[in-house]
Formats: C-alpha cells, structure tokens, sequence
C-alpha cells in the first residue's frame, strides 16, 4: 500500500504488516481498483485481444470439436489470428468489421492460390514472390488496405506448404469463412472499439467556424470565436484524425473531401492570420467587409450542405458565384497605386495583409466546389475557378490506376518496402521447402512479422524475437511433457493463454509477442495432431530460420530505410516546385505553355506524395542522432504553395501588361525557380548548405516599370483583371520565397 502523506516507509510498512484484517483486505479490496485502472489505461489492446480470444476459440471449438474437422478449424482459427492480431486494421468496430467483410473475396482467392501452388516449391516460391509483392503494394490505396495487408499474406502462407491437399480446398475455405464472419461479429459487438465523428462532420464544423470568424469585419474578434477556429483547423490536421477516417483512397469521394480539407484548413489559417495581425482592429474597407461577408455565407452554406449529406439536386446546393463577384473588387482596388506611395520597408506587408483576403476568398471558393463535386455535381470544373477540379471527370478506373502507378518506382518507400517483403518470404519459403522443414509455416511467419524497414530495427526486433521464442519454448516444451495427451487440459488452456498473449505482446514488446504466441500454437497444435515437447525447440529453429532470412533481406534490401529516400523525394519535390514556378510564370505572363493536359500539377503531385510517404516512414523510424536536418514540413508547405499557384493563377482572367512587367514576372520567377534548383542539388549531394542564399523579390523594380492604376471604377475591365493578375502573382512568389528562405535557416 502507498504510505500516507507524511508518513515514512517504514511506518506504512509497519501498519501494512500489523495483521490481515489492516494489511490483505485493504489490497484484496483495491485488487479490482487497479485491475479498472489496467484496463482503462490499455483499452484498445485488452479489448481487441478479448475479441480475437473469442472468436477464435468459438472458431476453434466449433471445428475442432462440434464438426470433428481438424483442417478447418485450423485454418478458422488462424483467419481470425491473422486478421484480428497479426494485422493493424484501424477504425471503429463497426470500420473493422467492414474490412473484414470486404476481404473475404480476396481471401478466398489467396487461400485458393496457396493451395494449388503448393504443388512444387518453385510454384510456391513464385506464387509468394508475386503475391507478397502485391498484397503489400496494394497499401498504398488507403490506410485499411495497409493495415490489413499483413493478416492477408498469412492467408496465402498458411495453406502454401505440403502437403499438397487440394481436396481439403473446401475445408479451408469454410474455416476461412467461418474464422471472418466470427470476427467481424466480434469487431462489432463485443467491446467494440467507439465510433469517430465522420469527415465531413469535421468538415461541416470546420466551415462553420470558419463562418463564424469571416463574420467579425474589424475589431476584437472574441477569443472563443478564434479558439473554436484553430480547434477546428487543428482537428482537420491528418495526424489528427483517426486512419481509417481519413481521406486518403483514390476514389473521387475521397479526393473531394481532401480538396475540401485542404481549402478550409487554408480557409481557417488566413482569416486566423488577418484577425490577428497588427493593425487588424482597425475598420475595413467596404469592399473588403463585403468580401469577407460573402466568405462567411458561402462557408456557411457548404456546412449545411455537408451535414445534409445528400447528393445535390440541379441547381441547388452552396453557390460560388456571389462571393467571385464580391472577389472581384479587392483584387483591382488600386493596388499597385498603393504600393507605389508605399515605402520599400511596408511593401511586402501591405501584399501579405492584402493578400490574406484574397487567400481566405480563394480557398472559400474551392471549399464550395469541392462540397459540390463531392455531392455529385461534376461540373465543377466548368466554374471558371474549377481549373484545380480537372479529376472531376475522371473515371473510377483512371484514378486507381493514377495512385497504384505513382508508387510504383524504387525511390518511392511503399515500393520498396513491398520489394523487401515479397524477397524476404519468397527466401523463406524457398529454404523451408528445399530443407524440408517440418513446420516452414513458422519460417515465413517470423520473416513476416520481423522484417523491418531498417537493418538497425531489424536487429533489434530478431534479437527480442529470438530471446522470448526461446522463454516460450522452454515453457511450452515443460507443459507438453507434463500434459500430454490430455485433449481437455489444452481446450480450457486455449483461451487463457490466448488472451494473455494478445494482451502482453502489443503492451510489453516484441519479446512478450513472440513468446506468447509460441505458447499459443503448443497448446492449439496439441488439439490438432499428436505432440510430444519436441515441438517446441522446432519452432525455435524455425523462428531462428526466419529471423535471419529477414536480417540477411533488411541488410541487402535498402538498410538504410527511408533516411536516403527522405532526401532524394525532397529534392525531386523542390525540382518540381521549380518547374512549378517557370510554368505558371510561362501562363501568366505570356499566356504560353497551357497544352500539357494538367501533366505539370500531376507531376507536382506525383512528388509530393513520394516526399509525404518517406517522410511519415522516416519519423516512424528508430535512427541514431544525426546532423542537423532540414526542415522537411517547410518543403512541403513550399510545394503546397506551387500547387496553389499554378491551380489558381492561370484561370484567372486578364494578362499581364505591359511587356516590361511581363519581363519583370518572368526574371522574378526564373530567379526564384533557379533558388529551388540550387537546393533541390544540394539535398541530392549532401554538400555543404548552398553559397546563393534565397533572393527577395525586388518590388522596386516592378513599380519603376508598371503602370499607375487609375481610381477604382474608371480603369476599364482588361487593365483592373491585369493589375489584379499581377499583384496576385507577386504574392504567390513572395510565399515561395518565403518557404524558401524558412528552409535555409534551418539547414
């Protein structure tokens, strides 16, 4: 017991031993107090190992026991070890149970594919190579995929070892059937794990906010109203939403949901910035009030939209319309007139403040199409700011085919990592057949749950593996010499050594895991077949056999991890940022260079999305203090900043004039571009930081060659959509030199 404030140990020790009734009722009575604290303190791993136990042990029993089919119950019985313990599904129970459910067809055809490959070991081998490599490619679709992928190889390495029995195909499929259904009713009914707030409640919310703070035209905003905003941004963040709610498939649903994130986020972040920036207490102009008004009824609108959920009826639905022509004025409003009675110092401040309205404007407007494309309207991309919605009409089939082949390159870590996997067991089952293990099923198991995407975690992981394998065996083999044959003793056995493995392994390490888990298959292959203890030292050889084919993969098969890709990616990112730069640069000032089909934001996109995995790897992995590394999330912001550029500049009307302030756009892109090359250079080699630091862009230079901009309402339409064009322009480049020079100080 805990001493008392102010008591000594020695003291509480004295009162715990003065007898029963002061010392043993008082720990017996807080026995179930500590055993609640236990469980609240590890719910999600108490309460998946009680349904894993459950519903394999009634998959089990059923089998085994009621049907008298050892095959089947077997291959019940792994199913929901597999699915429900080896895979990390993520979600709620009811999430979990859909995946479950939606696997079924693609287990059927592993189990089948196993069964007949199993023939030769050359067609095994095969078999594993092609579809260890596909299974663990097939993540890359969303994070249910990934998660369920390891639970989906077992599926094939199950029944892929002799003997050669396709006429036990029927028992197999049904024990996998029965295994799944069991498990899916376990996900959804017993403990099951909370259901999250859909994303397009978050979404709704987000608006809402949004709506909310758009609507404080000047003045103190109230601190709750901009607390609920950044809660509301933060929340949208990806590393705050649980996996399997966020947007991440390749299907036009989920798409739009990103788009919208992405705009309401962008949404939030600037009218945060301009309530509360220095001089924001001070009265808008009118202009300005209307715009932000028509923001706050547009967010508005594609909240209750959102909440409704509904697909659009024609010509309903949040509109884009009112707030573009409330747009229209901020962007003309005698800006380069102001910037010209400007000095130097408030130039690029007056552009940052002006150009948070725009912002917040811009990113309203690509909240309320992408609320419309993901209520079904596909003519989005009509609206004349739909140019960043070009996937609107994209088929199902084009889009799938987008994201399996954008991973599909050694410097992408997905790939590599499915390299890695399908190398390492296609090995393992190569040695288990051509040594003719007697249990190579362990072989490729600990392969599977060894291999690491580091030789440095690797080691680690076959050292905890091979040390609690061995614990285990000691213990398994003593408990099969003692028991026997004694069929009873193993069925009660069963799901107390189940439930503390399950428990144990994912809350004490890997070591627990593996010797847990050798305890478990003693005591469930000892209802099976006859043992003898010897199966315990069998399966340590075997775990040992897999523990070195993955060791030997992780030091052949890039040991290093993602450290390398993250710099490689990163600098492909900021080449792509580059070009970025020189195409919209090309657009917007000669109107040139518009045939490429959108291939040039496909490309911007292709690198963002390499540079985003290898990082998300890279911080996942354990890694030896190094030297000082680049600020990677402000090289991700800077190719946010060239995708929002080149979706949104050349659609806008207007063109550049006259030819000076054209010239002027393209030597301060070009300069900004060769900024971005310099460091995309210098992350591929490794030097030194580079000698050129980044260059701010020269305004000056820009205002001694453009135009004076007559009083708002008397330039005629082409000159007011140029000055706004330009201006507009001034600030994208300005936002990419600021990520530039962001990047730079912490290198």
């Amino acid at each position: 017991m805990r001493p008392q404030q102010g008591a000594s140990p020695r003291r509480a020790r004295g009162r715990a031993a003065d007898g029963p009734a002061s010392a043993w009722p008082g720990g017996l009575r807080r026995l179930p107090e500590r055993a609640g604290e236990f469980v609240r303190g590890h719910r999600a791993v108490v309460g998946n190992a009680v349904r894993v136990t459950a519903a394999s042990c009634v998959a089990f029993y059923i089998c085994r026991y009621g049907l008298d089919r050892a095959v089947m119950s077997v291959y019940a019985t792994f199913t929901v070890v597999s699915l429900g313990a080896l895979a990390r599904i993520p979600g709620s129970g009811r999430q979990r149970a859909a995946t479950v459910l939606t696997a079924l067809p693609a287990g059927l055809v592993l189990i089948t594919l196993g069964t007949l490959l199993a023939v030769r070991t050359w067609a095994a081998v095969v078999g594993m190579l092609v579809v260890g490599f596909l299974v663990a490619y097939a993540g890359t679709t969303g994070p249910r995929i990934a998660g369920a992928a390891p639970g989906m190889q077992l599926l094939y390495i199950l029944p892929c070892f002799p003997p050669y029995a396709p006429d036990t195909l029927g028992q197999r499929l049904l024990g996998f059937l029965l295994g799944a259904v069991l498990l899916a009713a376990a996900q959804r009914i017993l403990l099951p794990e909370p259901d999250t707030p859909p994303f397009r409640r978050l979404l709704a919310g987000a608006a809402e906010a949004a709506a909310d703070l758009a609507g404080h035209h000047g003045g103190p905003v109230p601190e709750p109203v901009l607390a609920r905003a950044r809660t509301a941004a933060d929340a949208l963040r990806p590393a705050r939403i649980p996996p399997a709610d966020l947007p991440a498939a390749p299907s036009l649903a989920h798409k739009a949901m990103a788009h919208a994130a992405e705009a309401v986020r962008t949404l939030l972040n600037r009218l945060d910035a301009l309530h509360t920036a220095a001089g924001s207490q001070h009265a808008y102009r009118p202009e300005t009030t209307a715009l932000l008004r028509a923001v706050g009824d547009a967010a508005r609108e594609a909240a209750a939209a959102l909440r409704h959920g509904a697909r659009l009826p024609p010509g309903d639905g949040p509109r884009a319309g009112p707030l573009q022509s409330e747009l229209a004025p901020v962007r003309t409003h005698r800006a380069l007139d102001t910037l010209g009675r400007l000095s130097a110092d408030d130039r690029l401040t007056y552009l940052r403040r002006r150009s948070l309205v725009v912002q917040a404007a811009d990113s309203a407007v690509v909240l309320v199409l992408a609320t419309r494309l993901l209520l079904g309207d596909r003519d989005v991309d009509r609206d004349p700011a739909g140019h960043a919605f070009a996937y609107a009409r994209a088929h199902a089939a084009e889009l799938w085919w987008r994201r399996l082949t954008t991973h599909l390159t050694p410097r992408s870590v997905i790939f590599q990592n499915a390299c890695r996997f399908a190398l390492g067991l296609a090995a393992a089952r190569a040695v288990a057949g051509l040594l003719d293990l007697q249990h190579g099923f362990w072989v490729l198991l600990a392969t599977l749950t060894l291999t690491r995407t580091t030789s440095l975690e690797t080691r680690s992981a076959v050292r905890q593996a091979l040390l609690g394998t061995l614990i285990g065996a000691v213990v398994a083999g003593g408990l099969l010499a003692v028991v026997h044959n004694h069929g009873a003793v193993y069925a009660v056995l069963l799901p107390l050594v189940m439930l503390l493995a399950f428990t144990a392994g994912p809350l004490r390490g890997l070591a627990w895991a593996q010797g847990g888990f050798t305890l478990v298959v003693a005591v469930l292959f000892a209802q099976v077949a006859p043992v003898t203890w010897q199966l315990a030292p069998v399966r340590l050889e075997d775990v040992l056999a897999g523990s070195l084919i993955g060791l030997v993969c992780g030091l052949a098969a890039w040991p290093r991890g993602a450290a390398p890709e993250v710099r490689r990616n990163m600098a492909a990112l900021c080449q792509a940022v580059a070009d970025g730069i020189g195409r919209t640069a090309a657009l917007v000032a000669d109107r040139a260079g518009a045939a490429d089909g959108g291939a040039g934001i496909l490309a911007l996109n292709r690198a963002m999305m390499l540079a985003q995995e290898s990082l998300a790897q890279y911080q996942s992995e354990p890694r030896e203090r190094t030297a000082r590394q680049p600020d990677w999330p402000a090289v991700l912001v800077a190719g946010a900043d060239a995708r929002r550029g080149e979706r949104l500049l050349p659609g806008r009307p207007g063109r550049i004039t006259p030819h000076e302030v054209g010239a002027w756009l393209r030597q301060a892109a070009e300069s900004t571009a060769a900024d971005y090359r310099a460091l995309a250079r210098h992350l591929r080699t490794g030097d030194g930081p580079p000698e050129v630091l980044p260059r701010p862009l020269d305004l000056g230079a820009l205002l001694a060659v453009a135009p004076p901009v007559p009083p708002a309402g008397a330039a005629p339409p082409a000159r007011a959509d140029s000055a706004a064009l330009l201006v507009d322009s001034v600030i994208w480049l300005d936002a990419l030199t600021a990520d530039l020079a962001r990047i730079h100080r912490e290198m």
